[in-house]
């Protein structure tokens, strides 16, 4: 049962949220997993945030990171461009955790991390999951990726130094018994998530690969404008899009590249909370 402070806290996000036109403000089961937009003046930068002042977003903070809340059209003119025939919008989602498993024993490690069937998951393809504690209760949800020579995951910017904390706890144990594995978490590594109805159209003129071949929930490495980047055709608006993951020095170019087509605006939190209705 959520505490008063973590009650109060909870309202006072929804008044924050309402403020921009967005309503969507997820119940607590503790203070720290509370959503609040607040001052982003000592949150953790992503290596976008120049762009994001440049382009006039409202900076605000989330999950500990500077974020966009909304750029200068507004959260309803954002929310209606994601939606129309033929956009795009381009989301920076640099706050969460991008972490890979090595080793010959990452699946069964893995498994006793998580539900599902990860040695059943083809290459290249990802699942939702759960990451879950000894007793079955739900620590984050993630994506699950088999990348060929290693296992990617993405878990929630909020949880992310809790998911490590919890692996790393439970590999020491494993490789004590003989287990080969090894968790690194990709800090500087960066996430955009392109969004829309427009979105294959849009990077198929920026990639080599037919993106008409790549369905749901499925990944590859390709080069995007130039760079090196992961695509997954994933995202939670409840449209066609695609997630791209690239280097910190390269994140800035690979998001002025897709802002030049006509047809994609920059999106902000407020617009990703109410695309999800």
């Amino acid at each position: 049962r959520p505490s008063p402070t973590a009650v109060a806290m909870a309202l006072a996000a929804a008044r924050r949220v309402a403020s921009v036109g967005t309503a969507a403000v997820r119940r607590a089961a503790a203070p720290t997993a509370v959503r609040a937009f607040s001052s982003a003046e000592d949150a953790l930068k992503t290596a976008l945030y120049d762009s994001h002042v440049e382009l006039g977003g409202k900076m605000v903070e989330f999950a500990g990171y500077a974020l966009p809340v909304q750029y200068p059209e507004g959260v309803l003119k954002s929310h209606l461009h994601t939606r129309e025939e033929g956009k795009a919008s381009l989301f920076d989602v640099s706050h969460m955790g991008q972490v890979s498993l090595h080793g010959k024993d990452r699946v069964a490690f893995l498994e006793k991390m998580v539900v599902g069937d990860v040695a059943a998951l083809p290459e290249k393809n990802a699942i939702l999951s759960l990451i879950t504690n000894v007793k079955g209760g739900i620590i984050d949800d993630c994506i699950i990726t088999n990348v060929g020579p290693h296992i990617g995951i993405v878990v929630n910017g909020a949880r992310k130094a809790v998911d490590l904390a919890h692996m790393e706890d439970h590999a020491g144990a494993f490789r004590v018994a003989g287990g080969d594995v090894t968790i690194v978490h990709h800090e500087e590594q960066q996430l955009l998530a392109l969004q829309g109805k427009g979105a294959a159209a849009v990077l198929q003129t920026m990639v080599s690969e037919d993106l008409s071949k790549i369905g749901f929930m499925q990944g590859y490495p390709m080069s995007v404008a130039g760079f090196d980047c992961g695509v997954m055709r994933c995202g939670y608006t409840g449209e066609d899009g695609f997630e791209i993951s690239m280097s910190w020095d390269d994140a800035p170019k690979v998001m002025a590249a897709l802002l030049e087509a006509e047809a994609v605006w920059p999106a902000a939190l407020g617009a990703r909370d109410s695309l999800r209705l």
